[in-house]
């Protein structure tokens, strides 16, 4: 249209400041008329309704021909304020800022109806199903109302930003409506079904609309999830079946679980992922981005993790633990290379996934580690066995653990013998093995040797509390793989490669960690069998000041004592080694022996029956008490109070001058195992109050 302005002013030269003083309200008014009439049209649409969403081609020529002209206007204004700098500066500038605000809200009208255009576009776009299209429409309407501030307070920004939101819940309604019809995932207990329509165009509109509102799709990572918890992790872990088929407009792919129980062999797991990469490829390889696909998107979420599984549910089973077998293991290397192939093909892997090739090609390592892995685990059943199943073996009768280099002679489980056979094993490959090997060979030993000191006591717990023969077979165990291992130190550690810097006592941690368990277990159970002789004697009614007669409860104590301890000599006298088990019985009747010295010790007084009754006692100790040793005689070597229970019998049978003469100024056998006190307390307790009584008092002196 012919411009007004244009008429008004016809050339800069012919501008001077007083014709745009004289003019700029007709300016204003020429504009403030152009935005009534887009404001009125679109109030009529938006906010009356009383018109329906259409384009106006007049109105935006108008809106766009003025904005142009009145950037003209202010160009050349620019221009005359340079001209005229000296002569008119403020008024120019206050004409230049008037036409910049007549600008802005013709342009903040301009951008309203652009807006109002573009909704229109948008609805149209969606009835045509251009979605991508749609999408980009309403991204980019969403920058205008971001960007824009509405000084006015005008009821068609509200309604068109209404408009807007409602466009956009129907754009994403209907992606994800579409989505839904065109992919169907169903998960269910023994079979999972994935269905995507066949020959579908349609979904690169839907998808890449739905990728370019948000990076993260909803609806993609609900696939995600299916295809990982439902597809790939039961092809990998169980035994499945796959199945495609074609019917009724959709592709589908059956992941159908054979055997729960059981894993399927790893060409079957490879076989079976090739067939869901190509129906993946084949039906849902869809383009989102320049350089991004669905499969892409899928792979950016899952692959690390399907590499793991792969690796440690699949590949780690196929490691050969024969020489045999790693010899034939260039068929899995290659079956691993073709299937990482088909998976960076598809896109489910980057060229940053974990490369379950590398893991494959590294089988030198892991043939070493697998068998050292099932060497372990044959420790531990071996470990798992009865410890009863025993054999004898050392050689020197009376040698200890202690001071000899010999074994001595005892019983060991069967077990410990088979295990020293397996250690014997590994150790004679270390010594002929390469380096790597041989120092995994090494390590391999000092773990299992670790692992009995940790996992036998907790295994056979119960038993090692409660059974005698239990935890002194335990302790023989112990000491003879420590044994072993300080002769594997002279030996075997001698003959590894000098480039691994192993020591010829490597092996004594582990000896003192097996010494240190046995002797804690064992004293344990020794000082537990000491405890209950003390609980028992509790009831021999010998807590008194007085004792004018030895209860029957006294003799019964006694006697299942004695029992107790016999029946330790039944389980311990063919199993511990001769010192150790004549020391710990002599422990144990020692500690008994002081109980009843220390109970009569501290009588005030004794009555003649009461003494007598005591001497029998006695007396059944030194009968039975020497029985337990493998050498009777040899009694008073183990027990510590065993002459001062003997000189005991021997005071409450005997007289004032019997008790004379064995003090002998305290150089006889009395004074040998009693204190002078210990003496006196006895001979008040069991003599009266005579003179003859006061005149050995006096003798008896420290």
């Amino acid at each position: 249209m012919a411009s007004y302005l244009s008429q008004v002013l016809s050339s800069v030269e012919e501008i001077t400041l007083v014709q745009i003083n004289n003019k700029y309200p007709e300016v204003e008014a020429v504009t403030a008329r152009c935005k009534d009439e887009v404001l009125s049209f679109l109030e009529n649409i938006y906010v009356r309704f009383s018109e329906r969403p259409r384009q106006n081609k007049v109105l935006a020529n108008k809106l766009n021909q003025l904005q142009d002209e009145i950037s003209v206007l202010i160009t050349d204004v620019e221009k005359l304020s340079k001209n005229e700098l000296t002569k008119a500066e403020a008024e120019l500038s206050r004409q230049l800022d008037s036409l910049t605000r007549v600008n802005i809200g013709l342009s903040l009208v301009s951008i309203l109806y652009t807006i109002h255009e573009s909704l229109c576009i948008i609805k149209e776009s969606q009835q045509k199903q251009s979605y991508l299209y749609c999408m980009e429409k309403i991204q980019e309407v969403e920058c205008f109302m971001s960007d824009i501030n509405f000084e006015e307070n005008l009821a068609v920004v509200e309604e068109l930003k209404l408009t807007l939101a409602t466009e956009k819940s129907s754009l994403l309604n209907n992606l994800s409506n579409l989505f839904s019809d065109h992919v169907i995932c169903i998960p269910v207990e023994n079979k999972s079904v994935m269905k995507v329509m066949h020959k579908n165009e349609q979904m690169k509109e839907v998808l890449s609309a739905l990728y370019l509102y948000k990076t993260s799709v909803t609806q993609l990572d609900n696939v995600t999830r299916f295809l990982w918890n439902h597809i790939f992790v039961p092809v990998v872990d169980v035994t499945t079946e796959i199945k495609t088929n074609v019917e009724g407009g959709f592709v589908s792919l059956e992941v159908i679980t054979v055997d729960p129980n059981k894993k399927s062999s790893y060409a079957e797991v490879f076989a079976n992922i090739k067939i869901i990469l190509s129906f993946l490829l084949a039906n849902f390889n869809i383009i989102l981005s320049e350089e991004f696909t669905t499969l892409s998107y899928i792979g950016r979420d899952i692959r690390d993790n399907l590499s793991e599984l792969l690796i440690k549910h699949c590949l780690q089973d196929t490691i050969p633990s024969t020489n045999e077998g790693l010899q034939q293991y260039n068929v899995v290397i290659k079956a691993t290379e073709d299937l990482e192939k088909a998976l960076v093909l598809s896109k489910i892997f980057a060229d940053d996934t974990i490369s379950i090739l590398d893991y494959a090609n590294k089988v030198d390592v892991l043939f070493i580690n697998k068998k050292c892995q099932n060497y372990v685990i044959s420790a531990q059943n071996l470990m798992k066995k009865d410890l009863h199943d025993l054999v004898e073996v050392g050689e020197n009768r009376e040698a200890s653990f202690e001071v000899s280099r010999e074994f001595p002679r005892c019983a060991v489980s069967r077990s410990v013998l088979d295990l020293q056979n397996l250690l014997e094993k590994i150790l004679s490959q270390a010594v002929t093995s390469s380096e790597v090997c041989a120092g995994r060979f090494f390590c391999t030993v000092k773990t299992i040797c670790h692992k009995y000191v940790l996992f036998v006591p907790e295994h056979h717990k119960k038993l090692l509390q409660t059974i005698p023969q239990q935890i002194a077979l335990f302790y023989n165990n112990c000491m003879y793989i420590a044994h072993k291992l300080t002769e594997w130190n002279d030996t075997y550690l001698k003959q590894l490669p000098s480039m691994l810097n192993i020591k010829c006592n490597s092996f004594n941690d582990e000896g003192c960690q097996l010494c240190e368990i046995a002797a804690e277990k064992f004293n344990s159970y020794v000082q537990y069998q000491i405890k209950q002789i003390e609980e028992i004697m509790k009831d021999a009614a010998l807590q008194r000041q007085t004792l004018e007669q030895v209860e029957a409860s006294t003799d019964k104590c006694l006697r299942q004592c004695l029992r107790q301890q016999e029946l330790l000599k039944t389980v311990w006298c063919k199993v511990l080694p001769y010192a150790i088990y004549n020391k710990t019985l002599g422990s144990i009747l020692d500690s008994m022996c002081k109980y009843l010295i220390n109970a009569v010790v501290r009588f005030d007084d004794i009555s003649s029956d009461a003494a007598e009754q005591l001497v029998e006692l006695f007396k059944m100790v030194q009968t039975r008490g020497p029985k337990l040793f493998t050498d009777p005689k040899e009694v008073n070597l183990f027990v510590e109070s065993w002459y001062k229970l003997n000189e005991l019998a021997f005071v409450l049978n005997a007289s004032l001058l019997d008790i004379n003469d064995r003090w002998a100024d305290g150089k006889g056998p009395l004074g040998l195992q009693f204190r002078a006190e210990e003496l006196k307390q006895l001979v008040r307790a069991l003599f009266q109050n005579t003179e003859r009584r006061a005149a050995l008092l006096s003798k008896i002196h420290e």
